[in-house]
Order: C-alpha cells, then sequence, then structure tokens
C-alpha cells in the first residue's frame, strides 16, 4: 500500500507523467498499469491527478487569454466556441465555386443488381495494345 500512496505523491509531482513517476517510485510501468486496473481507488485517484492537471491547464489558457494572447484567444474560440460560428472548415471546389468531380449515391441493392460489372468499372485495357 505504502508504495501505491508514494506513487499517488510522486504522480502530483510530475504532473501524470507515467513514466517519470513510475522512474522516481521504483516500480515499473507495467505494475502501474496493473493497479491502475486492479484497483478502483488507486484509478480513481490517478484520475482525480489528471483532472487537476487539466484544471490547471485551463487555468493557464484562461491567464493567457485575458493577457491578450492571440493564438490562445484563437484556440480557444476554435474549440469552446463553435457553436457561435469559431469553427475551420476547408471547402473544396475547383475555380469559382465549380464541381471538381460528382458523387453518386446508390440507395439499393436492386440498383447495383442491374448494372453490369463493365458498366460499372472502365475498360482498363481500352486504347492499349
Amino acid at each position: 500500500m505504502k508504495s501505491k500512496e508514494t506513487f499517488l505523491e510522486n504522480h502530483k509531482l510530475t504532473f501524470g507523467n507515467v513514466s517519470l513517476t513510475c522512474e522516481a517510485s521504483n516500480i515499473s510501468r507495467q505494475t502501474y498499469y496493473n493497479w491502475y486496473k486492479q484497483d478502483p481507488d488507486f484509478k480513481s485517484k490517478c484520475d482525480d491527478i489528471e483532472e487537476r492537471n487539466l484544471d490547471l491547464a485551463e487555468m493557464k489558457l484562461l491567464s493567457a487569454i485575458r493577457e491578450g494572447k492571440t493564438a490562445e484567444l484563437l484556440f480557444y474560440l476554435k474549440t469552446k466556441g463553435k457553436k457561435r460560428g469559431y469553427v475551420e472548415r476547408q471547402e473544396i471546389t475547383g475555380a469559382n465555386g465549380q464541381k471538381l468531380f460528382e458523387v453518386r449515391i446508390i440507395d439499393t441493392i436492386e440498383e447495383i443488381g442491374n448494372s453490369t460489372y463493365e458498366q460499372s468499372v472502365p475498360k482498363l485495357t481500352e486504347g492499349q495494345e
């Protein structure tokens, strides 16, 4: 039990870095994964450390936004402001919005069955000798 407590203390100090925590706690990564799978209380405590780290990262992000840092502001809007239209997307079109290709969706098996293999797949050897 003491080694799990040591691990959890080190896990806080390494901000949840499993490799560094295992090294500092003198255990293998496999031991950590076994504890994590088999001990619900240990798993809960590890998950809580991860949540606290996420809270810390959010606080740092919000602090940077308050300082007017553009990259952080844009990141926040793109992730949290999607409902307000802050979404990046790419539109793939030809010049002046023209279609590059057309997609035909076949709804039923019957439609597939009505066309022959030769109709649906162009001859690869056409024009070759």
